[in-house]
């Protein structure tokens, strides 16, 4: 058995699903009903406005708004429910977890989130996933693969690569490891639940094959293959406290060191506004002091 097999698997398939985007005779028998969606957030000019043209020239596309840092694209999102919001975590101005959060509490499922990025490191993407994106999207591809990409993730389908598999195994294997432990105990947490087939498709990824090739060996359809990394990325989302956006931009410039007259002043309000806002975050994160809030805040992976 492999190594990482020791889960919670049921014998019936309950996810259907695809790590890839639906090929172009999919397109052609169910047509998008309208066009996607897009908002990026990216702090770098180059591959934004790249990123922005690929998506602006596309026809089953429309780009609701490109931005560089944390407060613009607050201000974005605020106004618009893109059906795929795009984020770099490391902006200038703050985490791209912030977004990643706000995007939930604004638009729930309305809004698909998913992490820009050049290693797709599998730790910040586990981060990320948590904070309620559905995947990634490598700067380094080419232009086909992130409107690919795009698509997939707008049709519930989510992306997946080898080591990203790896560490999903890992975590559902000790969250199987920690269920058995409290078995019987009062408060113990159910294990996160992955069908045979589901559990196949992951060992199959994490053992090299891509995506495409592990659902030829499994005989599921891409569609399928990508709902189901869909339904994985699903169990990963840990909803946080409730706080607002704008309630999580804050939090976001006291952990980086700014005063409530600084924060004010980047935030355009005032330093009442702002202590206001503070205390009603303490009081959701059940902290009495600011220090305690931002631990609290890091805890629940709101801010980085």
């Amino acid at each position: 058995m492999h190594p990482l097999a020791r889960l919670t698997v049921q014998t019936h398939p309950v996810f259907s699903a695809t790590a890839m985007a639906p090929s172009q005779d999919s397109m052609r028998q169910h047509p998008l009903p309208r066009r996607i969606t897009v908002m990026v957030v990216e702090d770098h000019p180059e591959f934004r406005d790249t990123l922005s043209r690929v998506v602006s020239e596309s026809e089953d596309m429309r780009l609701l708004g490109a931005c560089k840092d944390l407060p613009a694209g607050l201000c974005l999102l605020e106004q618009h429910c893109p059906d795929v919001l795009l984020v770099d975590l490391g902006l200038p101005s703050g985490s791209g977890m912030v977004l990643l959060r706000s995007a939930q509490i604004l638009w729930g499922a309305r809004c698909t989130t998913a992490l820009l990025t050049v290693t797709g490191i599998d730790e910040h993407l586990l981060t990320a996933a948590a904070a309620g994106a559905k995947g990634y999207l490598f700067k380094s591809d080419q232009a086909a693969d992130w409107l690919g990409t795009i698509r997939g993730l707008a049709m519930g389908q989510s992306p997946l690569h080898a080591k990203l598999a790896h560490s999903f195994l890992q975590q559902f294997s000790a969250r199987a490891g920690a269920a058995d432990a409290d078995k019987g105990s009062e408060g113990a947490s159910l294990p996160w639940v992955l069908d045979v087939q589901t559990h196949a498709l992951l060992l199959h990824i994490a053992a090299g094959y891509t995506s495409a090739e592990a659902a030829l060996r499994l005989n599921l359809s891409e569609t399928d293959t990508g709902r189901r990394i869909r339904a994985v990325y699903d169990q990963f989302f840990q909803p946080g406290p409730c706080l607002s956006p704008r309630e999580l931009e804050l939090l976001g410039l006291l952990n980086k060191g700014y005063t409530f007259k600084k924060c004010a002043e980047l935030m355009g309000v005032s330093e009442s506004t702002t202590k206001t806002q503070a205390a009603r975050a303490y009081e959701k994160l059940g902290a009495s002091n600011l220090q305690m809030a931002l631990y609290e805040a890091r805890q629940a992976g709101l801010i980085a």
